[in-house]
C-alpha cells in the first residue's frame, strides 16, 4: 500500500483495489469487456484456466490439457451466443452488417497485418469522430449482401464473434458454468481427463478456496483516472493465487485499455517489475504489453529496483528496445551500469556520474536526489543529469516507514480533502519534533 495516498489525490473518491481471497470484487475473465471474441480473448481465457490446474511436468500432457480447455471454451461460448441470439434476434442483422463493413474496412482502409480489434478498435474510433461517413460506410451493404455475409459457414463465425461486444456483463458465461459443462458433459475418449480438469478447476468456484474473483459477474469498473491493483495481501501461502489474479488483472487492464478511444493517452505502470516476473506467465504479460498496447497509445513504464534480475529476464531486450526514455537513479554496481551501457548507449561519462551520484542523507542545505534522463532519439539523443528536490507535501506522502505510514492514516482519517489534509499535516511539526523545540 505504499503507493495508496498517491492514488487518493489522483481523483476524489479514488481507493486501491485490494485484491485477497476474502473479497468480494469479481473479474470474470470471460468477459470480453465490449469487444468482439477473439482468437487472442480465447488464448488469454485458456493460459489462466491452465494456471488454475497447475502446469504438468509432461509438455505433451499439458497441451493435451490446454487443446481440452479451449475446446469446451468454445463450445461455452457457441452456447451462449446461441442463448442470446434467441432473445435479441432482431439485432442480428445489425450485428452482421456491422461485421461485413469490418470486413471492407479492413481491406481498404487498415495496413497489412492487421488485427480484428485493431480494426475493431479504428472502425470504433471512426464512428465516434465521424459518425455520419461511418454510418453511410455500413448502409453501403444492402439487405441480401447482409444476410448472405450472416448465413455463410465461413462468415457466420465473424458474425457470431462480434455479436459478444453486444453482451451485457450478466449475458456472459462464467468459471461455474465452464466447470459444470466439463463435468457434466464429458466427451469420449477424452472423459477422465475432462474429468479430472473439471475438479481441478472447482476451488476457483466462488464458493471455492479462492472466493468469488474469478467467478460470476465482473462488478469493477475501471471508468476512473486510476486503477491501482494492489496484491500485497495476498498471502505468501497462495503462490498460486497470485499468480492466477497477476494475469487476471493484466490481462483486464489490457482490455480496457483497448476500449478506451486511442486518442486518449494512456499509462500502464509495472511497481517492481521484477518481481512481476516470478508470477507464471509474467514475462510474456509485460512483453506483450510493451509490444502491443503502443498502436493503443499507451505508454508503459516499468520500475526496476533489483536490476540483478531484472537482467536475467528474457523480456529485458523488450523493454529495453521499446523504451525512449529511461531515469537512472545512483548505482552502486559498476557492472549493472556497463549492462545497461551496452544495451541502452550510455556514454562512460554519464555512468561514472552515476556512481557517484550523492545520498541525499549526505548532503547539508537543501537536499535532493540526483538521477541521470536520458531520451534516446534517432537524429541526437538527450541525456543530463536531474536534482530532483522533493517538497514537504510530497515527502509526507510517499514515506513508508510504518511509525509515518501509521500515524499518517490517521490524521488523513480527519480530514475532509485528502490533498488538504496533506498540505496541512505535511508542513506541521511532528511531536517529536515539538518536544524538541
Amino acid at each position: 500500500m505504499s503507493y495508496g495516498i498517491y492514488t487518493a489525490t489522483v481523483e476524489e473518491g479514488a481507493r486501491p483495489i485490494i485484491i485477497h481471497p476474502d473479497g468480494d470484487l469479481t473479474i470474470n475473465y470471460l468477459d470480453t469487456k465490449g469487444l468482439p471474441l477473439t482468437p487472442d480473448h480465447l488464448s488469454a481465457a485458456t493460459a489462466l484456466v491452465a494456471r488454475m490446474i497447475g502446469t504438468s511436468a509432461q509438455e505433451d500432457k499439458q497441451m493435451l490439457r490446454q487443446a481440452q480447455i479451449a475446446k469446451y471454451l468454445n463450445l461455452l461460448y457457441e452456447d451462449a451466443f446461441q442463448d442470446w441470439q434467441k432473445k435479441r434476434h432482431d439485432q442480428l442483422l445489425d450485428i452482421a452488417r456491422h461485421a461485413l463493413a469490418l470486413q471492407q474496412f479492413r481491406a481498404e482502409k487498415m495496413p497489412p497485418g492487421a488485427t480484428t480489434l485493431e480494426t475493431f478498435a479504428d472502425f470504433r474510433d471512426w464512428k465516434a469522430s465521424h459518425p455520419d461517413e461511418a454510418e453511410s460506410y455500413q448502409r453501403q451493404f444492402d439487405e441480401a449482401a447482409t444476410l448472405k455475409f450472416l448465413k455463410e459457414p465461413k462468415t457466420s463465425k465473424e458474425v457470431r464473434n462480434l455479436a459478444f461486444a453486444h453482451f451485457t456483463p450478466d449475458e456472459f458465461p462464467t468459471h461455474r458454468m465452464l466447470q459444470e459443462l466439463m463435468m457434466l458433459d464429458p466427451m469420449g475418449g477424452e472423459r477422465d481427463q475432462i474429468m479430472e480438469i473439471a475438479t481441478l478447476i472447482l476451488p476457483w468456484c466462488r464458493d471455492g478456496n479462492y472466493g468469488c474473483l474469478f467467478d460470476g459477474t465482473s462488478n469493477l469498473s475501471l471508468t476512473g483516472k486510476i486503477a491501482h491493483f494492489e496484491f500485497g495481501y495476498i498471502p505468501e501461502s497462495a503462490k498460486e493465487l497470485k499468480a492466477a489474479a497477476g494475469f487476471l488483472i493484466t490481462n483486464h487492464a489490457r482490455k480496457h485499455i483497448m476500449t478506451l478511444p486511442r486518442a486518449i493517452r494512456k499509462r500502464n505502470v509495472y511497481e517492481e517489475v521484477a518481481r512481476f516476473l516470478d508470477i507464471p506467465g509474467g514475462q510474456e504479460i509485460v512483453q506483450e504489453s510493451y509490444a502491443q498496447l503502443r498502436k493503443f497509445n499507451c505508454w508503459n513504464i516499468s520500475i526496476v529496483q533489483q536490476y540483478a534480475r531484472f537482467k536475467q529476464s528474457r523480456i529485458r531486450s523488450a523493454v529495453f528496445g521499446n523504451s525512449r526514455q529511461f531515469f537512472i537513479m545512483r548505482q552502486n554496481d559498476r557492472a549493472d551500469l556497463d549492462d545497461m551501457g551496452k544495451d541502452i548507449a550510455l556514454p562512460e561519462v554519464t555512468q561514472h556520474a552515476i556512481m557517484n551520484y550523492p545520498l541525499p542523507d549526505h548532503q547539508t542545505g537543501q537536499k535532493y536526489s540526483p538521477f541521470t534522463y536520458l531520451h534516446t532519439d534517432a537524429t541526437r539523443n538527450m541525456c543530463g543529469t536531474v536534482h530532483n528536490v522533493s517538497s514537504a507535501e510530497m515527502l509526507y506522502c510517499s514515506s513508508s516507514s510504518g511509525e509515518h505510514f501509521d500515524r499518517r492514516a490517521r490524521e488523513l482519517r480527519q480530514s475532509k480533502s485528502i490533498v488538504e489534509g496533506i498540505i496541512h499535516h505535511a508542513n506541521r511539526p511532528t511531536e517529536k519534533e515539538s518536544n524538541t523545540h
